[in-house]
């Protein structure tokens, strides 16, 4: 199954997905437990994948530039 999002879709997903982003980040960064801060980063590393797959689907179906 294909999922095709409108605009308005790809714009609160792209935001949702940068504000977890800054989320991990600082979890990231303050966490005293080594596996929280292990597990952020590869979500984080993960994450940067979905942006990714993102920005092409956006650009593909509607010429529309994620940032």
């Amino acid at each position: 199954m294909v999922v095709k999002f409108i605009v308005g879709e790809y714009n609160v997903i792209w935001e949702a997905l940068k504000h977890y982003e800054k989320h991990l980040q600082q979890i990231s960064q303050t966490s005293e437990d080594e596996d929280d801060e292990i597990l952020a980063d590869d979500k984080l590393m993960k994450l940067e994948c979905i942006f990714k797959d993102l920005q092409d689907s956006a650009m593909k179906d509607w010429g529309l530039e994620l940032k």
